[in-house]
């Protein structure tokens, strides 16, 4: 079990929660993980035992005791990939892997095709893997990066990281372009620093954003596609420019994609019209597209707010209707 233990991911008999406490639960001994589950109905409690409250859950009935045993941490980056492409790590990295607590040397692959090194993949997709929230590897992930030099395209979904983990193994994808993280432990966004400079597409959908933080990735300047439906997001705002001008953020962003959202107001549109590259929107199922009774006059004011654009919710513009 990882010294730091509470606020990490664990999976459990098909389920993922969170631990929020460390310790012992008299009257039994040994030591107990609280953990507070993804889905309520696999819990039994709040986080509280006889009377002692142990930890607090949002659901009354979010959290129980487990024993450490019973849950697994995950595994790093770099053991999923070997598991999911029984790929030759000591060929392709040249070091060890730390697993857990034990320190792996990965020999005996030489008999390996050519095809199935880890440098030579483009595409990598973890999908529901147990990646852990921390990266436990011998070295930097810079170093690492001649072992992925020709990956263009990852999909993480449904594998509870978090945005500043992404930033951590990134220095691992120099030249990454498309990288989906839907339904992940993504809430607050970082900006990324001297990493993902080459990325094109960004899905980050189904992650409870804060939509403040979102300007803290404008800075991807060859970003072309953004993903953020179903991410709560109510207002977005591109404080650099003023009404009738560009914003210098999200420079090259052409689809946005903002569906199954809480956008209710007609000026988060009318700030999107700061987007100088933008040219699809997608808005569908927002409480703003349901204030007219009309569906015909909601498309018309859209296209009249951002005047740019050749694609709404997925139709295409006609120039007349400009």
């Amino acid at each position: 079990m990882p010294e730091d233990a509470v606020g990490r991911r664990v999976f459990c008999d098909g389920e993922r929660g969170t631990v929020r406490y460390v310790g012992t639960v008299p009257p039994t001994t040994g030591l107990w993980l609280g953990v507070e589950w993804d889905n309520p109905d696999r819990g039994k409690h709040d986080g509280s035992h006889e009377g002692v409250c142990y930890f607090t859950c949002r659901h009354p009935t979010g959290g129980s005791f487990v024993r450490p045993k019973k849950v697994s941490f995950g595994v790093n980056f770099l053991t999923a990939v070997k598991l999911r492409y029984e790929l030759c790590l000591d060929e392709a990295l040249g070091e060890e892997v730390k697993i857990s607590t034990k320190t792996v040397k990965m020999v005996g692959f030489e008999s390996i095709m050519e095809k199935q090194r880890m440098d030579n993949l483009t595409e990598i997709a973890l999908v529901n893997c147990e990646v852990n929230n921390r990266l436990s590897i011998t070295s930097s992930p810079s170093s690492l990066s001649h072992a992925f030099s020709r990956l263009r395209v990852l999909t993480l979904n449904n594998c509870s990281i978090t945005w500043s983990q992404v930033l951590d193994c990134a220095p691992m994808w120099p030249n990454i372009e498309e990288l989906f993280l839907n339904d992940n432990s993504i809430t607050e966004l970082q900006r990324p620093t001297d990493v993902l400079q080459g990325l094109k597409v960004l899905d980050l959908s189904n992650n409870s954003l804060v939509q403040e933080s979102v300007p803290q990735i404008s800075n991807l300047s060859r970003l072309e596609v953004l993903n953020l439906s179903s991410t709560g997001m109510s207002s977005i705002q591109f404080s650099d420019a003023l009404p009738g001008t560009k914003t210098e953020m999200f420079p090259a962003l052409k689809i946005f994609l903002l569906d199954d959202n809480k956008i209710n107001e007609w000026a988060v549109i009318s700030e999107l019209e700061k987007l100088k590259s933008l040219v699809q929107l997608s808005c569908l199922r927002n409480p703003l597209m349901d204030l007219e009774k009309n569906r015909e006059t909601t498309h018309q004011l859209l296209i009249a707010c951002i005047s740019q654009l050749k694609i709404v919710n997925r139709c295409e513009v006609c120039v007349h209707q400009h």
